[in-house]
Formats: structure tokens, C-alpha cells, sequence
């Protein structure tokens, strides 16, 4: 009888929100702190993510969950004197991010451009000074 009960009253409950988050994995090469700005299209999705430090040989990876959206994407620079603030580097203009499926961004120097556009779940992102990568 209880178990008859709890099954009527469990049959009525609400579903769950059935949003899937998805995962952002960031490769930091840059050999400097980040912080990630990701403004999505819906004004809820708002990110700006602290990505540790990491360079070419021993590069820093960190997965974020984040709502499937498309987010505009800009990488701050941190440097010891303007912590706060950081610097964009050269180009100030964002990237688009499809986080309607899990993502990976690779983060390099700021004076170096990527050498290829990676994998479709991969985005690059490097200087814009038009010096070549390494």
C-alpha cells in the first residue's frame, strides 16, 4: 500500500529542467594566467573563468561545465603589474564559442599566431601580430 502510494505521488512529480551542461576544456599555453570572458546569447549564460597558468611543455588543462549556448569569447592576459585587469592580446575582437556540444580551446602565447585551425572541436586562439608560430 505505502509503495503504491509513493509510486502515484512520484508519477506526478515534476521532470527534471533536462538542460545537458556541457564541457569547455581549456589548454592553457600562454605561459601567463587567464581569465576567460564567454558572454552567451541568452543573458543568463554569463562566464568569466580563471585559467591557471601553463606553458608549451608543461600547459595547464582545466574542464569548466557550462550551459550550451554560443558564446562570444575573449582571453585576458594577466600580467603581476595590472592583475585586474589583464590585456587583450593585439585584436580585440571576441571569437564565437558553439557550446551546444563539449568544446576544446587551446590558448597560446600572445605573439604567436596558431600554426592550423585544429580539430572541429578544437579552437585556437593566439596573437594577432601576424608573426608566425614556431
Amino acid at each position: 500500500m505505502v509503495s503504491a502510494l509513493l509510486a502515484i505521488l512520484l508519477i506526478g512529480a515534476a521532470p527534471s529542467s533536462g538542460i545537458l551542461l556541457k564541457r569547455l576544456t581549456v589548454v592553457n599555453k600562454s605561459g601567463r594566467e587567464l581569465e576567460l570572458e564567454l558572454t552567451g546569447t541568452c543573458e543568463d549564460n554569463w562566464y568569466y573563468l580563471h585559467v591557471p597558468e601553463g606553458d608549451r611543455i608543461y600547459p595547464s588543462t582545466t574542464i569548466y561545465t557550462i550551459a550550451p549556448d554560443v558564446y562570444s569569447m575573449q582571453a585576458h592576459y594577466i600580467e603581476l603589474w595590472d592583475p585586474v585587469y589583464g590585456y587583450t592580446c593585439g585584436d580585440t575582437s571576441s571569437r564565437n564559442v558553439d557550446a551546444t556540444r563539449n568544446v576544446r580551446v587551446t590558448i597560446l602565447e600572445c605573439n604567436l599566431r596558431p600554426p592550423n585551425g585544429g580539430e572541429p572541436s578544437m579552437i585556437k586562439l593566439g596573437g594577432a601580430s601576424g608573426r608566425r608560430g614556431r
